[in-house]
């Protein structure tokens, strides 16, 4: 598919829906990440996002039209309250959510340091993780800038980690599986 100046695939496929819930994690690369999540996860799901995102006019009012939840980075007592509201969507709704570990977008194009609070998250909610690379969205859009290079996207979707895989494991062991599981999608 041709859009935005950009070529988009998708490898793997997006586990089915009825299996759900999951926790889709993601490395954070630009603001093609939403679209390239939205074009590859074939149904409905919700999404965490930085509270900042929230306040930029139509991408905005989007988002919270869409249902998706803010989050702050300036207080964690705030982070896991919204984190503990967003267990609702897993645990009684049954849909599934988008996040990224790492919290904001790379501005090396590396992948970044994974924050504890979304792996807490899924432990709380034994939600099945479904790993996820994206490759080609820093390239096209530093954060840094609001110009757009043509190239190519791709979605590459990881082996679900389910809950029997990570209900013995610590916080940080989860934290560092899941990123060793993004990481080798990105080669």
């Amino acid at each position: 598919m041709l859009s935005g100046l950009q070529y988009f695939s998708v490898k793997g496929k997006a586990p089915p829906k009825e299996n759900g819930p999951y926790i889709f994690m993601f490395n954070h690369e630009s603001m093609f990440d939403v679209l390239m999540l939205a074009g590859g996860i074939p149904y409905y799901i919700n999404a965490i996002g930085w509270e900042g995102v929230f306040k930029i006019p139509l991408f905005g009012f989007f988002a919270k039209r869409y249902g998706a939840y803010a989050i702050t980075h300036d207080s964690t007592d705030k982070a896991k309250q919204t984190l503990k509201l967003a267990e609702k969507i897993l645990l009684e709704d049954k849909d599934s959510m988008v996040l990224s570990p790492e919290g904001q977008r790379t501005i090396t194009g590396k992948l970044g340091e994974f924050k504890k609070g979304v792996f807490h998250f899924a432990k709380a909610t034994n939600a099945t993780i479904v790993p996820i690379g994206l490759i080609g969205a820093y390239r096209a859009n530093k954060r840094t800038s609001w110009i757009i290079n043509p190239g190519r996207l791709t979605l590459v979707f990881g082996e679900p980690i389910s809950s029997d895989l990570f209900s013995d494991m610590t916080v940080e062991d989860l934290r560092d599986l899941t990123k060793e599981k993004i990481s080798e999608l990105l080669v």
